[in-house]
């Protein structure tokens, strides 16, 4: 491969493993795909008892709108994914990530890490059918709060990822900026949110922290994956991003709010209690504007289709984007507010 726009198929997955001595020449391996979401060619390749998940990146995003960015931000992940495995290997917090086995860097831009064990499923797909376990979410709440503690006092950390471009690119462009455009009665409180996030630089952050990237097994022990858009930034883009998605469930599945609102409670709790500062704040303010940027924004969530759920999730982020909420408990009332009306 000499060109990232070189169509990634599962042969070829395998034909670079082999190529690279990852994947033995003789060996009868077989790729199936993962589905890397929008931005990523990701197979799970297998040959004997030996598996690899194999992530190459797409230079444009699959969406309906244009979104580029950096191809090199996979190894922006796999420096990331050494920086949680760091911490979490140095406490007694049951979760892991998984292991960096193989990277190639320009033109081809591959990395392959280990497989999650085979009975862990993601945990997005438990909350979308109801099933809302409130232990995991308090397990990656403390994880992250673990992981962001540890790192504010890192200079080495701070140093590897100090660039905010992958963060910009993938994030801040397509989630704020466009939501902005899209949303100009409440543009100019989206901007103040995109200034302070911006200027704020305080730990490592994962970028991507949400149900569809942590894998349960039966032990219950959480894989956390997708590091792609980790960054030395603000710590409240991490738990906005994880509680966005949970009140976002609890007003599409609006049966069970209750259920959800519980797990963003046992998060927020968790994590609060992990670190040495308070952002509830911050947190909120950016969960509003993620939010709104789910529904209006490049990156829509697949799942809610009635607009009448469309139309509650604007009016919890505006409200709170207008001042109607300060604390999660304001929040969590506005959600409920719009779960009781569907």
């Amino acid at each position: 491969m000499t060109d990232q726009a070189t169509e990634f198929t599962p042969e070829a997955a395998i034909a670079h493993l082999q190529a690279q001595g990852v994947v033995p020449a003789d060996a009868d391996a077989t790729a199936r795909s993962l589905g890397g979401g929008v931005s990523n060619h990701v197979y799970q390749v297998t040959w004997d008892d030996d598996c690899l998940v194999v992530k190459r990146p797409l230079p444009n995003l699959a969406v309906e709108d244009d979104w580029p960015a950096d191809v090199d931000r996979v190894h922006n992940e796999a420096d990331a994914i050494r920086a949680y495995d760091t911490v979490l290997r140095e406490t007694s917090v049951a979760a892991r990530v998984p292991r960096v086995v193989h990277e190639t860097r320009d033109p081809d831009h591959v990395v392959a890490i280990e497989c999650a064990p085979a009975d862990a499923e993601m945990w997005k797909t438990d909350l979308l059918a109801g099933r809302v376990d409130a232990g995991v979410a308090a397990t990656v709440g403390e994880v992250l709060g673990v992981v962001h503690d540890a790192t504010a006092t890192d200079d080495d950390v701070r140093e590897r990822f100090a660039s905010k471009r992958p963060f910009d690119q993938l994030r801040v462009d397509p989630y704020h900026r466009t939501t902005a455009e899209r949303n100009p009665d409440v543009a100019d409180a989206i901007h103040d949110e995109i200034d302070r996030l911006m200027d704020t630089s305080r730990a490592l952050v994962h970028g991507d922290y949400s149900p569809k990237n942590v894998l349960v097994g039966r032990d219950s022990v959480p894989w956390i994956l997708d590091f792609e858009v980790a960054h030395w930034g603000d710590p409240a883009f991490d738990t906005a991003f994880m509680l966005n998605h949970l009140f976002i469930k609890s007003i599409y599945n609006h049966g069970k709010h209750a259920a959800y609102a519980d797990a963003a409670d046992r998060f927020w709790t968790a994590y609060d209690r992990a670190v040495d500062w308070d952002i509830e704040r911050e947190t909120v303010a950016e969960l509003a504007v993620l939010m709104l940027a789910r529904v209006d924004g490049k990156s829509p969530v697949e799942y809610v289709e009635r607009e009448a759920v469309a139309e509650a999730l604007r009016r919890v982020a505006k409200r709170t984007l207008r001042g109607d909420a300060d604390t999660l408990d304001d929040f969590a009332a506005l959600a409920r507010e719009e779960a009781e009306a569907l």
